[in-house]
């Protein structure tokens, strides 16, 4: 084990709870979790234990690529990198690939594109120039959430 990957596995998962942490700051309860998560971290990073921050590590890219809003994803992955050097570009295009696909099938297929799709509308609603993108997706979420 090297003292650089624990240190960078540290200041990433710190990162992404203070992260966190500011975006539910309306929602106490959440809060509580994560500074409990903030003080496991550094009594991992304090005893040399790499393998509790590398499972958080992979759960945050986890949240990264499959749950977080693509607008909250893209803010953490610039701020990642600023702060740390840690470039995610394949989480944006990863999600331009499925988004591009779920758009030429015409089709919402299950609750993870829904979100997908969700969070691309979220990011363009107020940009003119993306209207008929807008137009496109509101009508696939319009169809899937007919569905039930």
């Amino acid at each position: 084990m090297e003292n650089s990957e624990l240190e960078l596995l540290k200041d990433k998962c710190l990162l992404y709870t203070q992260f966190i942490i500011q975006k539910l700051s309306t929602s106490p309860e959440s809060i509580k979790g994560l500074e409990n998560t903030y003080r496991q971290i550094q009594k991992a990073y304090e005893g040399k234990k790499i393998e509790p921050l590398k499972k958080l590590s992979a759960e945050i890219d986890e949240q990264l690529f499959k749950e977080m809003p693509l607008s909250m994803a893209i803010e953490f992955r610039n701020l990642i990198k600023e702060k740390l050097n840690i470039n995610y570009e394949f989480i944006g295009e990863a999600h331009a690939k499925m988004l591009q696909r779920i758009i030429e099938r015409k089709e919402i297929e299950n609750d993870e594109q829904y979100k997908l799709v969700l969070s691309r509308v979220d990011q363009i609603f107020a940009d003119a120039d993306k209207s008929e993108e807008l137009k496109s997706l509101n009508k696939l979420i319009s169809n899937y959430e007919s569905k039930f």
